[in-house]
Order: structure tokens, then sequence, then C-alpha cells
């Protein structure tokens, strides 16, 4: 074989096979060993689900390391339990940071408690030294403006810092931090005196939006659009107002509300329409004292079915499992955890029984309290009821010495391992927290009743009698018969 073909195959197959890597060398409390840390990013910015782009665990030293494929900059987020931190990634970089194990404010809830990453090392150009740069600007205009908000002044004083900031980062190409520091500085256009709102907004349509593209990866220009659209379904006015409520509620048709809205010079964009449109409809979806919620997720699956885009078909589908997430009848989300003796206990080894959880920490006396309930409950109820306890304390051993104190709890014990992710797919804000789940694996109810009789003395109790008339009926034998 010719000398020169064999090196152009090897070139074009290592151009193939090689990956454009990007790099992060972290470092945390040394107390965090063995811990999951999780590189996640939002599967969009309006409903804030999310994807596990990597996972790692926290070595003896304290450190962690990931490796991923990028094709282009983005927003990420790095997880330790409660703890989150935001951080931007360009593609074939390194980075070495640090992350702090306590909240920016100090404190806490039991998820995405905000940390400040703090960079060892930054690459020359990096979109993360960018921002940094730029976020110091910004926060120190809003320092030196805070009494000018809402005033004409105010204009005129960003007129400057737009100046400045483009003599600052003039030359600089990357298209993510451009538009992180435009529409940054767009929300700052908002903020306009009355009686100069609707000649601002015009002049804020033609300056960000009008004939530009609309980046649903981008979560600054995301949010610049929501403030500027915010509620535009229900505030339309005249005969728009009301061609968009008949189509809203008597007659329910996206077609119908898009070609309403058209009418609105600031709705001349298809790509504006559908964005608007389907959050709008997210946000309707809870003011169910007007709106049908059944109907509006009838809405909101055509306008997912109605668009070429993409990304506005996977919204909309973000957005209706997000609002069914949890509710009756929708598969509950699975977890393998570790029992008191160390053994997986996953939620599919209880298929064919009923699963009464109860999410619970040792510093909650609360939780510890209603435990207790657990011991009555089981004996009646344990023939078709599986009861499951989680504790989420984040260190182990609180589990542990607490279940060797109390050997009499004779149900499923469980440590959720440090995995946030559990909780934010449970929705546990607060504990204690309870969820049934029925022999299929589906939630019955979600948060349940909890085993103390609540404001009408109503408990778990009274779900589970029911629960057991049924139960019972299935295991009746007729006379005579084995």
């Amino acid at each position: 074989m010719n000398k020169k073909l064999v090196i152009i195959i090897v070139l074009l197959a290592a151009s193939i096979f090689s990956k454009a890597s990007t790099v992060i060398n972290g470092e945390t409390f040394k107390p965090f060993k063995g811990k999951t840390v999780n590189l996640i990013q939002y599967t969009d910015y309006i409903t804030k689900e999310y994807d596990i782009i990597a996972s790692t665990t926290i070595d003896s030293l304290g450190k962690f390391y990931f490796d991923v494929d990028l094709k282009e900059t983005q927003q990420a987020l790095i997880q330790i339990e409660y703890l989150i931190g935001i951080i931007y990634l360009d593609p074939n970089q390194e980075y070495t940071l640090y992350f702090p194990p306590h909240s920016e404010d100090g404190t806490y809830k039991l998820t995405k408690n905000n940390v400040i990453i703090v960079f060892k090392t930054i690459p020359k150009n990096d979109i993360n030294g960018l921002i940094i740069e730029f976020d110091r600007y910004y926060d120190q205009f809003l320092i030196d403006n805070k009494r000018n908000f809402g005033m004409p002044v105010f204009h005129t004083k960003l007129d400057s810092f737009k100046l400045k900031i483009k003599s600052i980062f003039e030359g600089v190409s990357n298209e993510f931090f451009s538009k992180y520091a435009k529409f940054s500085i767009a929300n700052l256009e908002l903020l306009s005196p009355s009686a100069y709102q609707k000649v601002n907004k015009l002049s804020i349509y033609n300056t960000y939006i009008i004939n530009r593209n609309v980046d649903l990866k981008h979560p600054t220009q995301i949010r610049f659009l929501l403030n500027f659209y915010e509620k535009s379904l229900k505030n339309q006015m005249g005969k728009i107002g009301q061609e968009i409520n008949t189509a809203l509620t008597t007659h329910p048709s996206y077609t119908s509300i898009d070609k309403a809205i058209k009418k609105d010079y600031f709705f001349k964009m298809k790509s504006i329409r559908e964005l608007v449109i389907t959050e709008n409809l997210y946000t309707l979806y809870y003011d169910d004292e007007h709106y049908d919620p059944n109907v509006l997720i009838e809405i909101l699956r055509e306008a997912g079915l109605s668009s070429e885009n993409p990304d506005i078909h996977n919204l909309s589908q973000n957005i209706i499992d997000r609002i069914m997430k949890n509710q009756k009848g929708t598969k509950a989300f699975p977890f393998d955890l570790m029992d008191k003796n160390g053994n997986s206990v996953t939620l599919e080894s209880f298929r064919g029984k009923y699963v009464y959880i109860n999410f619970w920490a040792v510093w909650n006396k609360e939780s510890q309290a209603e435990m207790n309930l657990f011991k009555k409950l089981k004996p009646d109820y344990g023939d078709f009821v599986k009861f499951v306890s989680i504790n989420i304390d984040s260190k182990k051993a609180k589990f542990n010495n607490f279940i060797a104190s109390h050997q009499n709890y004779d149900w499923t014990m469980l440590h959720f391992g440090g995995n946030s992710n559990l909780l934010d797919q449970y929705e546990v804000y607060n504990i204690p927290h309870y969820i049934l789940i029925d022999t299929n694996g589906n939630i019955v109810s979600s948060p349940a009743a909890k085993p103390s009789p609540n404001g009408d003395y109503l408990s778990i109790d009274k779900t589970f009698f029911e629960l057991k008339k049924k139960y019972t009926k299935k295991k009746t034998f007729n006379i005579g018969t084995k």
C-alpha cells in the first residue's frame, strides 16, 4: 500500500476516534470521602429538570475527577448531596477547582443549596473567567445605582455601563459569553419608570428580540425572554385577550391561541410565540381557579406536536412530565438503596405489595415520633403493605447508630446514600414526607397521609383500612372449596 495513503488513513482514524475532552480536577471537604459527585445539566431552563452527565466518587483525599466530551460551551452544575454549584464548561479545557462544603448563604434546604465554586486555575479566555469578570462589573453597577432603579437617570447610567462593557470585552469571540453579557444587560433595561414602559418595551423588543435567534439552551437569554413576556396570555386585552381566553377555556386550541396572539406586534416571530405560549401554559396550569388543568395539558401536547422545532417539542413534553410527576397513576421513581445490613434493596423488589415510604432524619424529631406509629400499623396491614423508611442523614453513621438502638423497628430501613436526585424526583422538600405506591409500582398518593391524624382527624390508617377490605375480599374462599 502507498505510504502516503497509509498516513492519510491513520490521520483520518485519529480524527474520528479522538475525544474532545473537558477535564475537571475537583477537590472538596475530606470528610466527604466516598460520597457521590454528579455533573448535571438542565434539560431546559423552564422546568429546571436535569440529566446527570457523569458521576464519580470522592476519594480519601477529598478529590474527584471528570472527563467529558463537549461540543459547545454550556452551563453545568456540580452536585454533592444537598449542595450544588454552577460551572460553565468550554470544550477542550481543563479546570482545577475547590467545591466548598457549605452553602453560599449559610442556610439549608433538603436539596439544591447553592455554593460558589472556587477555581484554583482558570484557562486563559475561558468562559468562567469572562463571566466572573463581567459579574464583578455588573454587581458594582447595581450597587452604585441601587437608588436609581425605576428613575429616568437609571437608563442614562445604563447606557454608559453598556459602552464600558463593550470596551472592556471588545475582541472576545465566545458566543455564549456575548449572549450572557447582552441579556444580563437586557434584563436591566426592563427596569424602567412606568411613564416610559411602553416606549421602552418597544425599544427593548427591537434591540434584543426581533429577527434574533431564540437559543433555548442559553439560560440568560431564556430568563430575559420570560421576564419580558411574563403572563402574556393572561394579560392580553381587548379582542385578542377574548380570543385567547376562549381558546384556553370554552374551545381549547393551541392553533387558535397562536392565531390570536400573532396579531400582537411583539409576537410576530414564530419562535417567540412557541416559547411564550408553551411557558405560559405551564404557569396557567397551577391557576386551577380559572383554567382546567386537564385542558391545559392537552393544549401543551398540541403545542409540542405543532412545532417543527425539536426543542419546543421536548420542552412541552418536559413540562407535561414535570406537571404529572408523582401524580396518581404515574410510575414511581426507581431506587436501589442499602438497608441496615448493607444489602441492596430496590423498589422493584416490592412489586406485588403496596409500599408506604417515609423520609426521615435523626435530627428531625417529628419524623422519629411518627415512625413509632409504624409499630402499630405493621401488625394490622403488613400482609399487603411494605413499610419502608428512608433516612436522609448525610452521615450514614448516624443512621447506623439509630438503628442499633431501635432493634424493634422490624420493617425495611434504608439510607439514601447521598442521592439527592432521589429527593428531587420524589419532591421531598420537608420531612417527614410520605408516599404510597401500589402493587404495580405506580403512585397512589404523593405526599400520602401521615400515620398520625391531620386537622380533619384523618391518617393513612383510613386508606389502609379500605385497602385491607379489598385485599381480604380477594383472599375470601367459598365454603366447600380448598
